[in-house]
């Protein structure tokens, strides 16, 4: 089991931060872009698990802010936003 400190270390050594300040710009273009996820899902009937807008605030909050996003599911982000700068495991 991680514990806080082992993730702060983690986050301090690795340069990560938190950054908890999402401007209505990033809510509208994560909306956006779940609605047309949600819109192409239901026309495809895809069997694909179902993903949520928290997904979506992730790739919009990464493309607001000009950040590269580190990714395992770079298909998602490449449809959804396709200007964000995606790194790929």
């Amino acid at each position: 089991m991680r514990t806080e400190s082992f993730i702060d270390s983690f986050c301090a050594q690795t340069g990560i931060a938190v950054d908890s300040d999402l401007p209505e710009a990033v809510w509208r273009s994560a909306g956006r872009a779940f609605q047309h996820y949600a819109v192409r899902r239901k026309s495809h009937r895809n069997s694909a698990p179902r993903r949520i807008l928290a997904d979506f605030l992730i790739g919009a909050h990464a493309l607001h802010h000009g950040y590269k996003l580190l990714t395992l599911d770079d298909r998602l982000y490449r449809t959804a936003f396709p200007r964000l700068q995606i790194l790929t495991v």
